[in-house]
Parts: C-alpha cells; structure tokens; sequence
C-alpha cells in the first residue's frame, strides 16, 4: 500500500490520515504493511487512532493516544472508518479502559459489544509437563496443508467466541498468520501427534510483545475426540519450554470469559489476570 498523507477538514479542525511507511512519521514507530493512523497535525500528532490489519479479513483499531485522547476520539473514529480497504469485513477494538466514552463512540459507528477478555501472563519457565505422551511436529512450508486441518478440527465446538470468528476459512486465516513477520527465530508453532500419527492439536507461540524476551500463545487448541485428556496441558507447557529456550521470560495471552475450560487450564499453568477488556465488533 502506497504512502498516502492527506488532510481533511471536519468538527474541530484537520484531521490527517498516514499510511504504510508514512505511520513512522506519524507516531514514531512502523505498524507493518497495511497500518492506517488518523490523528490531528504534529510530529507526532497530539492525537491519533491507529488500525492495522488482524487477518485475511479484519482489522483491528487501537485505542485513542495523545493530548486529546478518548475526547478526540468519536471524529478520529469516523475517519478512521471509511478509509479501510473494501476486503475488510470484520472491525474489532479491544478495549480495557472501560470508559463510558469508549463505548458510545463505537456503539455509535455501528459496534456491538461482542465478548469480554481476560489478559494473561506468567513468568518463564514453566511447570515441566508431567508426561510426554504426544510427539511434537514444527511448522515448516510442507506441513502447512496439514497445520491447517488441524486448526479447523480444533475449532469444531471451540468455545472461544474470537477464535470461532475462523471457521469461515480456517486455512485463509492461518495462512495470514503464518505470513507475519516476528523476526529471527520468533516463532515456536508445533502440531502435537498422538502415537498413532492422528494430531491431538496445536500450539503457536510468537515473540510478540513489549520486549524480545515478551511471547504470545497465539493460539492452544485440541480436537474434540481427545478433549478433557490432559493433551492441551501438554502442548501448552512444552511449547512453553521450548520458546524459554528461544530467549522467552513472559508469556501473554487472552482467553475470552466465557471459556472456562481454557481459563481453568491456563490457571492450573500458572497464568494470572492482568487485565479485563471489552471487544467492540463491527461487521461489513
């Protein structure tokens, strides 16, 4: 996407609009291909909302930074909006602040208040796994066919609502996932086999966070015919132990509050609450 800075003029003044390599320019850092940041003049902006894309159909927008902030926020969000590419068909932002404000702003642009989130952490490294009865397989270009047959299989009956938002086109959005960048050996992805070659599930693990030593479970998930058996605890766990080999001190996750199972399974780990926020959601 080619850099792109225009400004409009609307409610308190000009709005200005960066995209791609321009978003440095803007707030001091690159978001990646795909970013748009909207935000009143300055370098950097005094205020400004930021969005990148989320997946092969989505895009995720940030919350309101700068002087201004969640005041600014209603006509940042209405520029914002329609500025995002025609492909995009689901509008998330995840928000902590748990301000009224917030809320009616989104609420406003056609938002609904979609599921609650819990934000975890636990220090590296973790519980060893008790047993090892699965026989871990990593990601490379020729397993990816069947990584994502298994992540289709473990979103049959998943009860995380964000990761059910996949089932339309499993292999679409893990391919985008896989296409991300996390740099030099920042990634720690493992299919977990049982002995008789059938895969019992799948971790993914990247170097995504506040500094290098900080990773992400992007996502742990098991098949439903193997369920309840104690295999999710131990993909989760010896992925854990390979990404602290990988230079991993903290691992950070989400899990949504309705899906007690996992909660229960990243509590027994170790993990503990660090925040609770809302997700907005918006369909095109």
């Amino acid at each position: 996407m080619a850099d792109l800075r225009r400004v409009m003029h609307q409610g308190r003044g000009p709005i200005e609009i960066w995209r791609a390599d321009a978003v440095r320019e803007a707030i001091g850092r690159s978001l990646g291909p795909g970013a748009i940041v909207v935000g009143r003049p300055g370098m950097p902006s005094p205020s400004w909302l930021a969005g990148l894309p989320f997946g092969p159909d989505q895009f995720f927008i940030g919350s309101a930074s700068g002087a201004l902030g969640v005041d600014d926020l209603p006509v940042l969000l209405e520029t914002l909006l329609p500025e995002l590419p025609l492909h995009i068909r689901r509008i998330y932002h995840y928000d902590a602040s748990w301000l009224g404000p917030v809320a009616r702003a989104y609420l406003a642009q056609g938002f609904v208040d979609f599921v609650h989130r819990y934000s975890m952490q636990r220090r590296l490294p973790a519980p060893v796994a008790p047993q090892e009865r699965l026989t871990l397989l990593p990601l490379d270009r020729a397993k990816e066919e069947l990584f994502a047959e298994t992540y289709a299989r473990c979103l049959v009956d998943c009860q995380s609502p964000m990761s059910l938002e996949d089932t339309a086109d499993p292999a679409a959005a893990l391919a985008f996932q896989i296409a991300q960048d996390h740099g030099p050996d920042g990634r720690r992805w493992y299919l977990g086999l049982l002995p008789d070659g059938r895969p019992a599930g799948m971790a993914l693990f990247d170097r995504y966070g506040p500094a290098p030593s900080d990773w992400v479970v992007s996502f742990l998930g098991t098949a439903p015919e193997v369920r309840g058996q104690g295999y999710g605890r131990e993909l989760l766990l010896r992925a854990a132990a390979q990404a602290t080999r990988a230079g991993a001190r903290k691992l950070h996750l989400a899990v949504c509050q309705p899906n007690e199972p996992a909660l229960g399974l990243y509590r027994s780990a170790g993990f503990r609450t660090e925040e609770t926020y809302r997700v907005f959601r918006r369909s095109r």
